[in-house]
């Protein structure tokens, strides 16, 4: 199973993405691999499109994001975890970004398909770009 970022679904998505050809070389590499993503993924992709960088359908972007294989909704208890380990790494990785990690370690996830290399100031999980 692989993590799906914010960074690799928007550089998918999204038509002037600079990451754009690197999704799309990798995204055969992960289609018969099971996906799962959460609740602030959903969110900063929603809040990163517009009428003149994505020309689809956003009810089926919801859709799609929401039917991967896992969608984690965060719990109190997971904003909590996410609110420590920002604090653990001084701020250094987004709060967003944590909650990404929370739902990583709770479904025991090790890798993550992303162009943010913040994430690769954690160690334990392999970053696909």
């Amino acid at each position: 199973m692989i993590f799906l970022d914010t960074s690799y679904i928007n550089s998918l998505i999204i038509k002037n993405d600079p990451y754009r050809q690197y999704a799309k070389n990798i995204q055969p590499l992960l289609e018969k691999e099971a996906k799962i993503t959460n609740i602030t993924v959903l969110i900063e992709v929603l809040n990163s499109i517009s009428p003149y960088n994505f020309f689809g359908d956003v009810v089926e972007l919801k859709d799609y994001l929401l039917n991967l294989h896992d969608f984690d909704f965060l719990t109190d208890e997971d904003y909590e975890e996410a609110f420590e380990l920002f604090n653990h790494y001084n701020r250094s990785i987004n709060f967003s970004d944590c909650t990404i990690l929370v739902s990583m370690q709770k479904h025991g996830i090790g890798r993550i398909a992303s162009f943010d290399a913040d994430f690769d100031k954690i160690r334990g999980f392999e970053r696909i770009h």
